[in-house]
């Protein structure tokens, strides 16, 4: 009896070793401690859910975000950005209490898709529940995660990852610690929806693939007038 209780107080002490450790290294967290979901994993023949991939930019990405206010960041549709930043999304809620983060995308399903989702489980959602178990234990939800809305996660801390539909409109209730807006070259008043979150989001990270308008004209500019970013 006393060696079993030996036992798990060293199994608890690791497990919260291991959780501090990941409190300050989000891409660790993403690629060895949960799992991505992959949608093509039948024509590959593999698992439905896989480890993040080991991609030579993530650390970079990572850095960028920590330290960032305002980040746009191109993409092309296998680079898996739009996992990195919900990923990085879900390790700030699970490690920093009272957050809330809100994910704004061109069509109200995809945001939904980002976040718990509808049928097919969302991102943030297969993030939280394909983690290791004990860090599960370590950070709860709000509800068990087949009652969680399809726009919203919440955990215990207080902190929470919302979906909205597109539209300025939608940004004037909130004033998140992060304000994402995916695929920003195909959402309907992209520069409007970004020009209401700038005075009142901590942080604020604009993803998409290549589109003409207003992302690609804030790319430029950017690629223009600052020294390219150097791993």
């Amino acid at each position: 009896m006393e060696l079993r209780k030996r036992a798990r107080a060293r199994k608890l002490a690791d497990e919260l070793d291991l959780d501090r450790e990941l409190s300050a290294n989000p891409l660790k967290w993403l690629q060895f401690h949960t799992k991505t979901r992959d949608n093509h994993w039948r024509e590959k023949g593999t698992e439905p859910y896989c480890r993040f991939p080991d991609l030579p930019y993530m650390p970079k990405l990572f850095e960028l975000m920590a330290s960032e206010r305002r980040l746009f960041l191109p993409k092309s549709r296998e680079m898996m950005l739009s996992w990195a930043v919900v990923g990085y999304s879900v390790h700030t809620c699970q490690w920093h209490p009272n957050t809330e983060i809100i994910i704004q995308s061109e069509k109200e399903s995809k945001s939904l898709d980002l976040v718990v989702g509808r049928g097919t489980p969302g991102y943030a959602r297969v993030l939280w529940e394909r983690q290791d178990e004990f860090l599960k234990r370590l950070h709860p939800l709000t509800k068990d995660i087949e009652e969680m809305p399809a726009d919203l996660l919440s955990w215990k801390n207080g902190s929470s990852i919302r979906a909205v539909a597109s539209g300025a409109a939608q940004v004037r209730q909130y004033h998140p610690a992060i304000w994402i807006m995916d695929e920003a070259a195909f959402l309907p008043e992209a520069a409007a929806s970004y020009d209401t979150a700038e005075p009142v989001s901590s942080q604020i990270f604009v993803i998409s693939t290549a589109g003409p308008g207003w992302f690609a004209e804030v790319c430029q500019n950017i690629m223009e007038n600052y020294p390219p970013c150097t791993a």
